[in-house]
């Protein structure tokens, strides 16, 4: 018989496909608060498994309850606040409150950190724009500015003056999208621990177990773009084996400082001249982790996740990689642009190493640099014989990008 997984999901690193194509020996109940939605997707989740709104969570928790559900999981930042508070209605094992807060809050986060005895880069809170002169200076210049909940890189900006200071923090409280932000200091990484061609940051997807590790892969990053835009990653990592073991040995103690003890934890750290630091931790898979697992080492991620919900013991043993799974988003350069023209640039998929250019956008759409990885346009996704070739196919990708991609002043 089937066991019942409650999916708590309005967006999140694994697609409605992937959850269906991973459900088999569970049946999905999707709790959702359905007025959040986008269009169509309620429909959507619908095909898949169960829908129960959890607008009204004491009504929708009573719904919930009655299907008996064995475990709960969720994919996003924003789905893991009402996951917890579900979890704690239905009697279900979840990050505890605690948890929770010092996953999706930076400040509480960066002084957890701080208290497990892990180096994190000099934060301020602003609980308003006025404050951010005050914070820069406290921190020192450069910093970088960002919301307290936030992801994607989303009104995240680069602070090297007071003016600096004053227009952005006035920007991002002016958005909307938060009402709390930090300052914090702007690591420098160090290229030659990365590499040439890869990004002097890294993440690391661990799979827990009550509190131990199961499973810990490394995902080398793209070159961030201004001011702090993730271009993408390619699994598997490429580091220097004692650089790697440090990384994955910081990424737990990570975890062991939030509290988080079951599921995939995504952990980012900036690989500096001192060592690696902390820059983030994601109580969920990473975003497009998924299905670069499954094209690289066969691993099926979401389906993990559905098996620790229900208190099965993880059994994974990666071996070797059958190839470097990599993926590319198109992002948008900064300023006021509208994208006029796509040329030619789905003919990438003529590469041998190019799986599928999936475009988001349309000519005439306006483009926002400031929402960061949201405001992507298209994601480029393939498949070489080893990390260092990845970086290979890039390369090409962003000639034929340059080349063909017409933007016009909006």
């Amino acid at each position: 018989m089937n066991e019942t997984v409650v999916v708590v999901y309005t967006s999140g690193a694994a697609s409605p496909l992937e959850l269906a194509a991973d459900a088999e020996g569970y049946d999905l109940l999707f709790a959702v608060p359905v007025d959040e939605l986008t269009d169509g997707l309620a429909d959507l989740l619908a095909v898949i498994g169960e829908v129960v709104d959890v607008t009204d969570e004491v009504a929708g928790a009573a719904v919930l309850e009655a299907r008996r559900p064995a475990g709960i999981v969720a994919f996003s930042d924003r789905d893991l606040p009402l996951t917890q508070r579900l979890a704690s209605r239905l009697g279900l094992r979840y990050h505890s409150a605690s948890a929770v807060l010092a996953a999706t809050d930076k400040h509480v986060q960066r002084q957890r950190l701080r208290e497990g005895g892990l180096r994190v880069p000099r934060f301020r809170l602003l609980t308003g724009p006025g404050q951010a002169v005050e914070a820069l200076a406290a921190v020192g210049a450069p910093a970088v500015l960002k919301p307290v909940r936030g992801a994607a890189s989303r009104q995240t900006y680069r602070l090297d003056t007071p003016q600096d200071a004053v227009r952005y923090a006035a920007d991002a409280f002016a958005s909307g999208d938060a009402d709390q932000f930090v300052v914090e200091e702007m690591l420098v990484g160090c290229p030659s621990v990365a590499g040439p061609g890869v990004g002097d940051y890294v993440s690391v997807e661990i799979l827990l177990w009550r509190g131990t590790v199961a499973c810990q892969v490394l995902n080398s990053r793209l070159p961030l773009l201004e001011p702090f835009r993730e271009q993408g990653f390619f699994v598997p990592g490429l580091l220097p084996a004692s650089v790697e073991a440090e990384v994955h040995r910081i990424a737990a103690a990570a975890c062991h400082a939030l509290g988080l003890l079951d599921g995939w934890v995504d952990v980012e750290l900036k690989l500096t001249a001192d060592g690696p630091v902390v820059i983030e931790v994601n109580a969920r898979l990473g975003g497009y982790v998924a299905v670069l697992l499954h094209r690289s080492f066969g691993v099926e991620a979401v389906r993990l996740a559905f098996g620790v919900a229900v208190g099965r013991r993880p059994e994974v043993s990666l071996g070797e990689p059958a190839a470097a799974a990599f993926c590319y988003q198109i992002l948008p350069p900064v300023g006021d642009w509208r994208l006029a023209s796509w040329g030619n640039v789905e003919h990438l998929t003529e590469r041998p190493d190019v799986l599928s250019v999936v475009l988001t956008a349309e000519p005439g759409d306006r483009v926002d640099w400031r929402l960061g990885s949201q405001g992507t346009l298209g994601v480029v996704e393939g498949l070489a014989e080893r990390p260092e070739a990845v970086l290979t196919a890039v390369r090409a990708i962003e000639r034929t990008i340059a080349d063909q991609v017409v933007f016009n002043r909006a």
